[in-house]
């Protein structure tokens, strides 16, 4: 065997490597979303838990707001059971939801809903969220009614959570035979 192939081997062998640890790994998420004037966000993603580079989500250009664009061609019409498609994503939904773990969640945010007491009425009904979360160190609630006469949002919220790609494949393959796979 040549150095080529033994390098191009090596290389193959690595590649793989890679791979099947970034997919047993948990794959980190961190999203902040804040609102004063504007809405921003800040999203990165980080293979290999804390350990990888923290990849940058965030939109690097802006569409520019002259350009004109072409109006969209008619999509083919298609036929989906819906009623194999809702049940199979509402389960698909569920399972993820079983294999993603929230490290940190914080929302931070001041309200007003026009109306004193309409706002009062809402946050009375977020109250049991707010304070029934307060015991726990990874979620945290501090949300603040404004009772004012004009609509108003603006805070802070972030969430970090972690899963590992490798977990959702028997979720993805369970909910691609109920939606597509079996007949009726």
């Amino acid at each position: 065997m040549s150095i080529a192939a033994l390098i191009g081997v090596g290389v193959l062998a690595a590649s793989f490597l890679v791979l099947a640890l970034a997919m047993v790994m948990p794959l980190r998420l961190e999203v902040s979303l804040q609102k004063e004037v504007e809405w921003r966000y800040d999203a990165s993603l980080r293979p290999f838990g804390r350990y990888g580079p923290r990849i940058d989500l965030r939109s690097r250009t802006k569409a520019d707001p002259k350009k004109s664009e072409k109006p969209a061609a008619k999509p083919e019409k298609r036929t989906f059971g819906a009623q194999r498609i809702i049940p199979a994503g509402l389960r698909f939904i569920e399972d993820l939801l079983q294999h993603i773990r929230i490290r940190r969640a914080s929302l931070d945010a001041r309200f007003s809903l026009g109306d004193p007491g309409e706002t009062g009425q809402a946050f009375g009904l977020l109250a049991p969220l707010i304070y029934g979360m307060s015991a726990s160190p990874i979620v945290r609630f501090d949300i603040e009614p404004v009772f004012d006469d004009r609509p108003a949002l603006s805070g802070r919220a972030e969430v970090d959570l972690s899963v590992v790609p490798a977990s959702l494949v028997g979720p993805a393959v369970r909910f691609w035979w109920h939606a597509f796979g079996r007949a009726g």
